[in-house]
């Protein structure tokens, strides 16, 4: 087989030789003559060359891979500079813009009501903190002149924000704000320092993380990384700044006042004839995409919650304890690339776990050489390396961390395991054909990102292997006799507003839990602000038992006497903490002075574990979908508040 293909190879070249003979081509069309043909040949189909496109083109910093569920923002608001509204002109969805220059105040009312936007992007031009003279007089000498000034301009960003912002004060609106384009050269020269604030290239990135402490005042607000992007499209192609002042700070265009050089004694071509620049067209189509992706990761769309990586060939190039001893070679380039991306993914929260046809054994004692002290066997929460099916163990996987299907990606360099995976599991994604993408697709797409790490969630791994240790135990008892043994407690606290530092894990629960969740709606941050007038409140509640301190593993909804929404992570399930929970909250409601509550629950694709939560907390069926109890007829062990002693009622 490699014979024939070497004598192909040979002919083609032969035949392209012969053409440049004929025709006397450059040499460089030449080569990419030959290029072409090879990938012609090597992918008839065009299959690759599709998914290079893809991956090369504007979804570069935001793969869509991952991606499952079609979203189309309803309309967005932008906020200001001209720069800003050259964008809007090429966002794909309706957007309304609204003019800020120097310190502009913004009317009192959005455009529209503040309900029809999905978000809101502010873009402050850099003559705001950063006026074109203001560090011009300064002499190089004066370093504390310098330090004064760039305590003025952050001032003057601090008021600036404050006013760009007003909406998402007022109606918590999703806000994104671009920061500042940094300047190509230090304007003091190549040899001066250069981190040092008399470099305006440093006054512009020291700005820029100004800008990022000062937007920790608001809420639901982040930072949209236009520098960043670009960065990678190459500041050369972009930036305006080698001939224009740095404090304008924007992008390639036509001068506009063009007109009066046509009468110089020497006219000269347009900016485009001089510089070489990308479009801007194809430049905002990129940011469009961070931003697209940016609300897909607050709002969770696809999330990923479990990643399952195969070894031989996935890990690390070729077989354990077949292939060379030199296992630096085993792991270097896209293996190291991939290990990488599973660290960071565990610091998010991420789940790993190996699916693996190996000896244990045999991968336990040559895992250290492998990693060089990289990842260890203990980031991975669960770990099936056997010789059985990978459809058994990925099921085991499943079960074990209580995670669905729609919740994974499963990694194998076989793509007939990843077949029958897929047709076992058909909800689950599939990754290994290409390795050299999977970095960038683990750890840049919006499906494994996160809106914030919580304590909980940093811990997530740790949890999940002292619940396995806990399901080994109960497999030793009763179930009375287990939960007995656990010296289980449970705290339920309420959250007045959403400054209290445990409201980001109680979001973070609403919106991730599928199964025990009563009705499966999803929330957004800024909802929390009418609910304080409407009479929501929210409670959460924290377990813990002698294996481990579980953390905030749970959350309420109530208004008056209606629970609207109860949600549990899944590693407390099988305890009966729900029960000791509906009690302390079922109490809480009595001291209020009701003498009835009620409840609802809707059926959802995943959340069977919950549907008879209020049916064993002795509430009735009432109509559709509410379920109503008195406390005349509560069971015995709900008004205890069972399984353990908690804490006392709700804390405030």
């Amino acid at each position: 087989m490699r014979q024939a293909t070497k004598r192909r190879l040979k002919d083609l070249l032969v035949s392209l030789c012969a053409r440049i003979i004929e025709c006397s081509k450059e040499p460089q069309s030449v080569l990419e003559e030959i290029v072409a043909e090879l990938r012609r040949r090597s992918d008839p189909s065009g299959a690759f060359a599709a998914l290079h496109a893809v991956h090369n083109g504007p979804a570069y910093l935001a793969p869509t891979d991952l991606s499952r569920t079609e979203f189309t923002l309803r309309r967005a608001l932008v906020v200001g500079s001209c720069l800003a509204e050259a964008w809007v002109r090429d966002i794909d969805c309706p957007a309304d813009f609204v003019l800020v220059n120097n310190l502009s105040v913004l009317p009192d009312e959005p455009p529209r009501a503040a309900t029809e936007y999905d978000v809101q992007i502010v873009q402050l031009p850099l003559r705001i903190p950063l006026p074109e003279a203001h560090l011009w007089q300064l002499s190089h000498l004066d370093e504390a002149g310098h330090e004064a000034a760039f305590a003025v301009s952050v001032q003057r960003l601090h008021d600036a924000l404050e006013l760009a912002c007003s909406w998402n004060r007022r109606y918590g609106l999703l806000t994104l704000v671009t920061n500042f384009l940094v300047p190509q050269q230090n304007a003091m020269g190549r040899t001066v320092p250069r981190y040092d604030l008399r470099n305006p290239a440093y006054f512009v990135e020291r700005l820029n993380a100004a800008l990022a402490a000062a937007l920790e005042r608001f809420e639901n607000a982040y930072l949209l990384d236009i520098d960043g992007l670009a960065c990678v499209y190459g500041r050369r192609y972009l930036q305006d700044d080698a001939f224009n002042a740095l404090a304008h700070g924007t992008l390639w265009g036509n001068d506009p006042h063009s007109a009066i050089d046509a009468r110089r004694i020497e006219p000269f071509p347009s900016v485009a004839e001089h510089y070489k620049f990308t479009p801007r067209e194809e430049f905002f189509a990129s940011a469009w995409r961070q931003v697209v992706a940016m609300v897909r990761t607050l709002r969770r769309y696809d999330e990923v919650k479990l990643v399952i990586v195969d070894l031989d060939d996935t890990l690390w190039r070729g077989v354990a304890g077949e292939d060379s001893t030199d296992t630096v070679g085993m792991t270097e380039g896209w293996p190291l690339g991939l290990m990488e991306a599973l660290a960071y993914l565990k610091k998010r929260g991420v789940l790993l776990a190996i699916v693996s046809k190996n000896e244990q054994s045999r991968i336990e004692a040559l895992w250290g050489r492998l990693m060089r002290g990289g990842l260890q066997l203990d980031d991975f929460a669960v770990r099936q390396i056997n010789w059985r099916s990978k459809i058994e163990n990925v099921n085991d996987v499943l079960d074990v961390v209580n995670v669905l299907p729609k919740n994974v990606v499963f990694i194998d360099d076989n793509p007939a395991e990843r077949a029958a995976v897929a047709a076992a599991f058909p909800d689950i994604r599939t990754l290994g054909a290409y390795p050299l993408y999977l970095r960038r697709i683990l750890l840049w797409s919006s499906e494994t990102q996160v809106e914030s790490v919580t304590a909980e969630s940093a811990r997530r791994t740790e949890l999940v292997q002292t619940q396995v240790q806990r399901e080994r135990e109960r497999t030793q008892f009763s179930r009375e006799d287990f939960l007995s043994s656990l010296a289980l407690e449970v705290d339920v606290f309420n959250v007045a507003d959403r400054t209290d530092p445990r409201f980001d894990r109680l979001l973070e629960l609403i919106n991730k839990t599928n199964q025990f969740n009563t009705t499966g709606v999803r929330r957004q941050r800024e909802e929390f602000t009418a609910g304080d007038a409407s009479g929501l409140r929210l409670y959460g509640f924290a377990a813990r038992d002698r294996f481990s301190d579980y953390g905030v593993v749970g959350a309420a909804l109530l208004r008056a006497n209606s629970i609207e929404q109860f949600v549990m992570s899944c590693r407390v399930i099988g305890l009966d903490v729900e029960n000791a929970v509906v009690g302390i909250l079922l109490s809480e409601l009595r001291t209020a002075g009701f003498l009835e509550a009620q409840a609802r629950t809707v059926d959802s694709e995943a959340n069977f574990p919950s549907r008879d939560l209020y049916a064993r907390c002795g509430f009735v069926k009432r109509e559709g979908t509410w379920f109503r109890v008195t406390s005349t007829n509560l069971p015995t062990e709900v008004v205890q508040g069972a399984p353990g002693p908690p804490r006392n009622r709700a804390e405030p």
